[in-house]
């Protein structure tokens, strides 16, 4: 809850983790410094496990497990390349049982999230806890350790940890899962107000995203917004066990967006969404009132995203258009389906060539543009605030609002006092577009940023000079 009025880009938290641990299901990786590896390849010394080299064997983080897999018996061997072998799912409660007992402080933090025990058990994977990580630990290393204690430390990490990155190595790259205690405490909403980034340094910040009141709850975001209600919903009682009574998931119309709504079977108008906010609702035309089941509606919204992942990015922007018009024959015009592929439309329309921005035609420059505003305006009610994604819609925008406002003032379609409300439009989305860059890990890169910015600004300042 914040105690005071917090201002968009204001740091709220800092945490660093207590523990990382790699994916239950990793290939072989060196648990050092989490670089694929062969098992051909160099072993550990003391616990055979694969790892780089020497250099890694005496590394701290592959210590705390280094010291119980060493007393496996039998050894451990990880022979196969490519798939996943139990010991990976054992390091990360055996590294956090080794915070438990070195660093009380840390632990006490830990110890006071939820495990959702009682749930998780009754879940048919647990059962790879309990046939094949828990004796692993217990039984064939012989750590001393209540096995209840040990279910409940994979428990908390289950419902708390994030994705966790090696920002050394370039971006995109995650290492395994960590548990940020702090932030851990942080609770969800769909349309949360804060930005959670992985530092350079290692530690995870939130910023707010917007402005948030003195009294109003300060929240994370456990999924992203991309998706509709049909499918989000459900993660949340099976990921994290529990329901979300967010205002998005208590609105069938998703914050008016439509993110789910399909075209009506019956009437065909785009007005059949779910009847309640009840999560397993019956789906209702708002329009005729024929009623639809919810697992219909799955099983359709399901096939049509199998068919976009299997789209073609490469495909012209012509068959880009007709995919739109075909999914919009069965759903709203902003459903989220729809949304995806125009926003990989819009990404083509400038970049590609043959449709770089100095070859589109005045049509398909406003069709670019249009596009670019509808999903601002969309997602903007979804995730509202400072936005990497909006940031970079902004820069999508400019483009074209550049060159059309240019060449109405050349054309003498717009008078001088036109051209200056659109010019000062376009020097606000650009300084939107900064701001919402400020949620990127900033880098070297940071000089050739601000000469982006700068070569948007020159012709239009010129242009205003005229």
């Amino acid at each position: 809850m914040a105690v005071r009025d917090i201002k968009p880009f204001e740091t709220i938290l800092l945490d660093r983790p207590a523990i990382i641990g790699p994916f239950d299901d990793t290939n072989p990786e060196c648990l050092e410094c989490y670089s694929k590896v062969s098992v051909s390849g160099y072993k550990c010394t003391k616990c055979n496990l694969p790892l780089c080299g020497p250099q890694c064997e005496d590394g701290p983080t592959h210590a705390p497990e280094c010291r119980v897999l060493q007393a496996a018996d039998p050894p451990i061997s990880v022979e196969d390349q490519d798939s996943a072998h139990p010991v990976y799912a054992a390091v990360a409660p055996i590294r956090m049982i080794h915070i438990m007992r070195t660093n009380p402080d840390i632990w006490e933090q830990v110890d006071r999230l939820m495990d959702h025990l009682e749930d998780r058990r009754k879940e048919t994977k647990w059962s790879f806890v309990r046939d094949d990580v828990l004796p692993l630990i217990s039984e064939r290393c012989g750590l001393k350790c209540e096995p209840d204690m040990i279910e409940r430390i994979i428990g908390i990490f289950r419902t708390n940890s994030v994705k966790w990155e090696d920002k050394s190595k370039g971006l995109c790259n995650p290492i395994g899962h960590a548990l940020c205690p702090l932030f851990s405490m942080m609770c969800h909403s769909c349309v949360n107000n804060t930005r959670n980034t992985q530092t350079m340094g290692g530690e995870m910040i939130v910023r707010a995203a917007k402005h948030i009141k003195k009294g109003e709850e300060i929240t994370t975001q456990y999924r992203g917004p991309n998706a509709g209600n049909i499918l989000r919903r459900p993660d949340f009682p099976t990921n994290w066990l529990f329901s979300c009574d967010c205002p998005r998931c208590n609105d069938p119309t998703e914050l008016g967006t439509m993110a789910s709504t399909m075209r009506c079977p019956a009437c065909q108008d785009p007005c059949l969404l779910p009847a309640s906010s009840d999560i397993d609702s019956v789906w209702r035309c708002t329009s005729c009132q024929r009623e639809e089941a919810q697992e219909h509606v799955i099983q359709v919204v399901q096939g049509l995203e199998m068919q976009l992942d299997a789209f073609p990015y490469s495909a012209s922007p012509e068959a880009w258009e007709d995919l739109i018009k075909k999914y919009q024959e069965q759903l709203h015009d902003d459903h989220f389906l729809c949304m995806q592929a125009k926003r990989m439309l819009l990404q083509i329309y400038g970049a590609r060539e043959g449709y770089k921005l100095d070859q589109l035609s005045r049509e398909l420059l406003d069709r670019k543009i249009a596009l670019c505003r509808n999903y601002i305006d969309i997602f903007s009610r979804l995730e509202p605030g400072y936005r990497v994604w909006k940031g970079r819609l902004l820069e999508e925008l400019l483009g074209p609002l550049t060159i059309t406002v240019n060449k109405d003032l050349e054309d003498q379609k717009i008078d001088k006092i036109q051209y200056i409300l659109r010019y000062k439009e376009i020097v606000k989305m650009v300084k939107e577009a900064a701001q919402c860059r400020q949620f990127e890990e900033r880098d070297t890169k940071d000089e050739m940023i601000g000469q982006f910015y700068q070569s948007w600004m020159k012709p239009l300042q010129n242009g205003s000079r005229d």
